[in-house]
């Protein structure tokens, strides 16, 4: 159910409104009094005409007339504007009123109940945006909590507790065994000796049972809550060891975010004040981090071993490049830390003090807006040095930053399973390399008369995206130049055996080359997306059965 205009209207609203017959200058006596920029005109009996008097339209009849406004009556420097009802929807009519910077509200017999101005509609989405990001707040301080509890987000245990949690099937799939032994009883056959494992796995695919588990990041409101509340030593309610009093809070929280999500109404002051409630004590009951490792050191391969394991790439993806953007000062502080630094204690001011300027309302009002998002620039550009936020306080106005593996762990999670998926279709050349935590893979070298030419390299980088590219590179920034010309020059042919258009990048100033292909992806949110590993695949083998026969007649060149 979407808003409507009702919604708006303050229930005391008393219109200021102006009749013909009035003169302008008292038309603009109003105005100038009220700090208004219009005046709804009705007739004596209070119905509306669907018309306004404002500056604009009173300095057009001056100048139309050739007269003086104070000879001027408000019958005479009107416009017609659209009137609504109560009962309109807010959705609809926005841009309307987003045009005419407000909107009448007409109700029986046309009589005037209230305007709607450009303002009211900021106000109202300012409070609607300011409720989803105090709830999203909460679901941060859940999501943190079970962070900390677990482990860490790879742990065996959380692993465990979401399986757990998000297995939909499980009732069936705790009668299959029992059921299994009946049905081959009953058609007097013995049933399987020893482990059960593989008859209950073809019971589950015969029955197409959902599977288990998703990623942490898209888990529901209600799964985190279990999440956390099932953990033996997650926060309770005073004395008591029941998780009840936390949950029925925590159910509060969930209904109010699915009333806004689905404009039922607007959030209760009550309801407000238990969001408010559950925020303050999650962040006080937050539980403690475990001591940080002392990290151990490993003895730094030689480069002999580092270009085994994955070719010299020139331009390592522009994620691995100085940090830029309004947070970039934040994110080099970070960067530049000495690597023996596993946390860094902040306060608000200290942060102000290297970014040179104010942090925005929402980072003291809201706990959202510290949440580890790659989607929000702030938050990307610690996440991209290898750090996230955590012990986040609002009422002392501090945070500590922590080192994080977790984007290394993604990277490799990501170019095993993209090794796998290509090793699927033989006619790929697969280096099939080890995954070494960078943001790019070397998928396939291609080679003309016994040397090295060009390499398919996959790379996450800057702006949330993800490439898979043709990169040439053989030492000789003439020849890369000269080769990346010359097929250059037949765009529009490879294009159409591509089957699409691809990004041809000269890179001047560097050594190397590249033509690219792009797609939406960042690696902490898609690093199990089956879909652009998919997407990976194909545009490998594209670029494979595309350029592979050239690189013989290029080098001959």
């Amino acid at each position: 159910m979407s808003p409507t205009l009702k919604d708006l209207l303050p229930p005391d609203q008393q219109p200021l409104t102006i009749q013909p017959h009035e003169s302008v200058m008292e038309a603009i006596e109003r105005l100038r009094a009220h700090q208004y920029n219009q005046l709804p005109v009705v007739d004596d009996q209070g119905r509306c005409r669907g018309e306004v008097v404002t500056y604009e339209t009173i300095l057009h009849a001056a100048l139309a007339f050739e007269t003086e406004p104070a000879k001027l009556k408000v019958k005479d420097a009107t416009k017609r504007v659209p009137t609504y009802g109560a009962d309109d929807d807010l959705l609809t009519t926005l841009d309307a009123i987003q045009r005419s910077d407000f909107a009448l509200i007409l109700g029986e017999e046309k009589k005037l109940t209230g305007i709607v101005t450009t303002a009211d509609t900021t106000a109202y989405f300012h409070k609607y945006a300011g409720d989803l990001m105090m709830i999203e707040g909460v679901e941060v301080s859940i999501k943190e909590a079970i962070e900390i509890l677990y482990g860490g987000l790879q742990e065996p245990a959380l692993t465990e507790a979401i399986e757990s949690v998000t297995d939909r099937a499980s009732d069936t799939r705790k009668k299959l065994p029992a059921a299994i032994k009946a049905y081959l009883g009953k058609m007097n056959m013995a049933p399987p000796q020893g482990d059960e494992t593989e008859a209950l796995a073809l019971a589950e695919t015969k029955l197409n049972l959902p599977k288990a588990g998703k990623p942490f990041d898209r888990l529901t409101f209600d799964e985190y809550t279990d999440i956390l509340l099932r953990h033996p030593k997650a926060p309770r309610v005073g004395e008591t060891d029941s998780a009840a009093t936390i949950r029925k809070l925590l159910h509060t929280v969930r209904d109010a975010r699915n009333k806004l999500a689905h404009f039922r109404g607007d959030v209760t002051i009550r309801e407000r004040a238990d969001i408010k409630l559950a925020a303050e004590w999650l962040e006080r009951h937050q539980p403690t981090p475990l001591p940080l490792p002392t990290p151990t050191p490993t003895p730094r391969p030689n480069d002999f071993d580092l270009v085994a394991s994955n070719p010299p790439y020139e331009n390592k993806g522009e994620e691995d490049s100085t940090p830029q953007g309004k947070y970039a000062a934040l994110s080099k502080h970070l960067g530049d830390m000495d690597s023996s630094a596993e946390s860094c204690l902040m306060t608000f001011t200290d942060i102000e003090k290297l970014l040179n300027e104010k942090l925005p309302e929402s980072a003291y009002e809201y706990r959202a807006w510290w949440a580890n998002d790659p989607s929000k620039p702030h938050a990307a550009g610690w996440l991209a040095q290898g750090w996230k936020a955590q012990s986040l306080s609002m009422s002392e106005k501090r945070l500590t930053f922590v080192r994080t593996d977790d984007r290394q762990r993604a990277y490799i999670a990501f170019f095993s399973r993209l090794n796998t998926l290509v090793a699927e279709h033989p006619e790929f050349p697969l280096r099939n390399l080890s995954p070494q935590g960078q943001n790019w893979q070397t998928l396939a070298s291609l080679q003309a008369v016994g040397m090295q030419t060009a390499d398919i390299v996959g790379a996450f980088v800057r702006q949330g995206r993800f490439r898979i590219e043709l990169y040439l590179d053989d030492s000789n920034e003439l020849a890369n130049k000269a080769r990346f010309d010359a097929l250059n020059a037949r765009q529009v042919e490879f294009e159409q055996a591509f089957g699409e258009p691809l990004a041809w990048e000269r890179l001047e100033g560097r050594r190397a080359c590249r033509i690219a292909i792009y797609t939406a992806a960042n690696i902490l949110t898609d690093s199990e997306n089956e879909e652009v590993l998919e997407w990976a695949v194909n545009k490998a083998r594209a670029f494979h059965r595309v350029f592979a026969s050239e690189f013989g007649i290029l080098a001959r060149d």
